[in-house]
């Protein structure tokens, strides 16, 4: 299946509130920049899931318009915004493995289904993301066999294998374990310098990945995203 490049990501005067509650946004506006880093903080209930489920497509503003490329999402049926979406990688603070299949099938399936890139090379690849974290041993086994630290990996690292210019990753250091962190730094900044990724977009409070990734703090409020001036880095 074919896929769009990403070159801009906008909210224009977004708002939305979930039935039945307040609202979350309230004309919220911002231009993501290319080849940054961005980490998402806020209090409990600032908006910072119901940001990354509305850059998914998995929400629809109530009001304003979600633009990629110029191009307002909300107003794309399903199959027009997929070649979008297969350009964006994104893993879910509570996993998203489904349960009754191997580790490798979810890889699998995901490929086989979207069918993009030449077959022996996207399985070479999604083989060595294994590899990289020690996962090989495991691959073979369902989610509900491996440790939780495996299981946390292999979700992760299902966001990467598209090779997507997208990658959004919600609380991805919760659960993993010491040693797969600095792979993941390495893995991001490999995607960013050889595979073509453009934004990453982080929700999450580990200031020991904000410091190794080299981001900025991007404040969720209801009405903009405030960035904070200044690049935070200890890594390369």
């Amino acid at each position: 299946m074919k896929r769009f490049p990403i070159s801009q990501i906008t909210l224009e005067n977004v708002s939305f509130a979930y039935e039945g509650a307040g609202s979350v946004f309230s004309g919220l506006c911002h231009t993501f920049t290319p080849h940054d880093i961005l980490f998402l903080q806020g209090p409990r209930g600032s908006g910072k899931n119901t940001l990354l489920r509305l850059l998914l497509g998995l929400e629809v503003p109530t009001a304003g318009q979600y633009l990629i490329n110029g191009v307002a999402v909300n107003q794309l049926g399903h199959d027009e915004f997929t070649p979008f979406r297969l350009n964006i990688g994104y893993a879910s603070d509570i996993g998203g493995l489904i349960n009754n299949h191997t580790l490798y099938e979810n890889f699998r399936l995901l490929l086989d289904y979207h069918d993009v890139g030449d077959p022996a090379e996207r399985f070479d690849f999604i083989g060595g993301l294994f590899e990289r974290f020690d996962l090989g041993g495991v691959k073979q086994l369902r989610p509900a066999f491996v440790s939780s630290t495996a299981r946390k990996a292999a979700a992760v690292l299902r966001a990467f294998a598209l090779r997507p210019e997208v990658l959004i990753l919600d609380n991805p250091t919760q659960g993993m374990s010491a040693e797969h962190i600095p792979v993941l730094v390495d893995l991001i900044r490999e995607h960013r310098t050889q595979h073509g990724l453009k934004y990453v977009i982080v929700s999450s409070d580990d200031l020991a990945l904000l410091d190794l990734l080299g981001g900025r703090v991007a404040r969720v409020t209801p009405q903009e995203l405030r960035i904070s001036p200044s690049l935070r880095s200890t890594g390369t």
